[in-house]
């Protein structure tokens, strides 16, 4: 293979990457949520007064509160495309990203349980559905709180000699995610469309990431071998099976599996930043993960 040939995925990704990040694209990616947003909010007046036709109205909502669960939908698609692109700077800084995503995950969750509440709640009757509420929010600010502490706490490694083909192979892995985005995105969408299911797009892409950090874990060893990576990148890989975990449980279940990743993950930089020097191999053969 030509070094021309092998250099195009990462041409494509710095390409894709440069048009993200431009100031002009995401206030278009945002002017497009404020539209949509707006546009579901009027969908579901228009269908709480029976205005919609036939087609439309069974397909529509009719909770008010399920268009603020697409608001918050759509704010997740754009962190985790902005996750994707995070894996090629730093894997500490995705992890960082992924507990932003779980926490708004869990905010938008306390807002689909304050929509089933009835119009006008008793705490005798609903006491369960307010804890469910309370827990979730709180998980969520925690969340927001573990990602700060981690990001203080994990350790930034000394550039190693093969630094440049690491973060060329993490560019790889950052496309083969964003190829795994659309595909699963397209198919969430139509079965969506087809069935009326609520979305698993989260579900199938955090599955992904599980085996994406595996994928990290030996790309990290072939280029720069050293315990303390390994060790870390697979930590990394438990508290992404621990998200992903929590999507599938009960609501407090689930916000109980979200805390206890993002500890874990807090522990484990503690524990990397306390006895980084005490490593056989030294700084020297880590590669450099901010």
């Amino acid at each position: 293979m030509s070094e021309h040939t092998a250099c195009l995925p990462v041409r494509c990704y710095d390409t894709l990457r440069e048009y993200w990040e431009c100031p002009a694209t995401l206030r278009r990616i945002y002017g497009v949520l404020v539209v949509v947003f707006i546009g579901s909010v009027c969908t579901v007046v228009l269908n709480a007064r029976g205005l919609l036709p036939e087609p439309f109205a069974h397909a529509a909502a009719r909770n008010p509160f399920d268009a603020i669960r697409m608001a918050f939908s759509l704010i997740l698609v754009v962190e985790v495309l902005e996750l994707i692109f995070t894996v090629a700077d730093s894997v500490s800084k995705a992890m960082g990203k992924q507990l932003e995503i779980m926490a708004l995950l869990l905010l938008r969750e306390s807002f689909s349980e304050i929509g089933l509440l009835n119009a006008a709640p008793s705490l005798e009757q609903d006491w369960f559905l307010f804890a469910r509420i309370g827990v979730t929010a709180v998980s969520g600010l925690l969340l927001f709180a573990f990602r700060g502490i981690f990001l203080r706490l994990h350790t930034p490694y000394g550039p190693g000699s093969n630094i440049r083909g690491y973060i060329c192979a993490k560019k790889y892995i950052s496309l083969f995610l964003l190829l795994i985005f659309v595909l699963g995105g397209a198919y969430d969408l139509g079965r969506m469309a087809v069935t009326g299911e609520k979305t698993v797009f989260f579900h199938i892409f955090y599955t992904v990431l599980i085996f994406t950090d595996i994928l990290l874990v030996l790309t990290g060893q072939y280029f720069m071998p050293s315990f303390q990576a390994t060790f870390r990148n697979s930590g990394y890989a438990v508290s992404t099976l621990l998200m992903r975990m929590s999507m599938g449980a009960q609501p407090l279940t689930g916000a109980a599996l979200c805390v206890l990743a993002g500890l874990y993950l807090i522990g484990l930089a503690w524990t990397i930043s306390r006895f980084a020097d005490k490593c056989p191999g030294g700084a020297e053969r880590q590669v450099r993960q901010r």
